[in-house]
């Protein structure tokens, strides 16, 4: 009699990684830069039309089949972030978890000024990814910790999805590092509205471009 062999595990394909920004928030209705754990943490969270966008968003996405179970759904420590994740969870069927590395790009001496400042530290990403004028954190300094996300995600065999809940700037520079475009463009390839989502480039490619954009930022003369 033959011995019976163990079959075996059948796993899943690479799961699909998807950036979705956070709800509109008191801090976008206020015109705020409220980036920092200390005043965002428990402030600054959704409004009620933030919370209608994120549910239309994960409702839109899961009827046109880019939401794939089983999930796994991660979200920055913010407040506004994690109410959304809240939102999402409860159509997706599974529990967030906070992840401190998905946090609002840190703004340094702008915090709590008007966020039309944005555009001045954009201007600069644009010419260096690398500054940190005026206390920002770097573009480059943000994709580190967030690609390391990326990274801890890209083989994972036991689910289909996994969807981060983060902010503007943080989506924007996973989106264009995954694409393994300039840094300095992340607002021209990623910028996202309140409460939208989008896929980065297949998990393998999107790890691999991430460390690449690192690497060369690094660098760059």
């Amino acid at each position: 009699m033959e011995p019976h062999l163990p079959i075996p595990a059948k796993s899943m394909p690479e799961p699909h990684l998807i950036v979705l920004r956070h709800g509109r928030s008191v801090a976008n209705d206020q015109g705020v830069i409220a980036s920092r754990l200390e005043h965002a943490g428990e402030a600054y969270g959704l409004t009620s039309s933030g919370r209608d966008q994120l549910r239309r968003s994960v409702q839109d996405a899961l009827s046109q089949g880019s939401l794939r179970a089983p999930f796994s759904l991660l979200c920055s420590p913010l407040l506004r972030a994690r109410e959304s994740a809240e939102v999402a969870a409860g159509l997706l069927g599974v529990a967030p978890s906070v992840d401190e590395r998905l946090a609002e790009r840190d703004f340094g001496a702008l915090e709590l000024g008007p966020d039309t400042e944005y555009a001045r530290v954009w201007e600069a990403d644009r010419e260096d990814p690398t500054h940190r004028r005026w206390g920002v954190e770097s573009v480059v300094d943000v994709l580190r910790r967030a690609g390391s996300v990326v990274e801890d995600h890209a083989s994972r065999g036991d689910v289909a999805t996994v969807l981060l809940v983060t902010h503007g700037d943080v989506a924007s520079t996973l989106l264009c590092a995954s694409e393994g475009i300039r840094l300095g463009l992340h607002r021209e390839v990623g910028a996202l509205e309140t409460a939208e989502l989008r896929a980065l480039a297949s998990a393998r490619v999107a790890r691999d471009n991430i460390i690449s954009s690192i690497w060369a930022a690094r660098v760059a003369p």
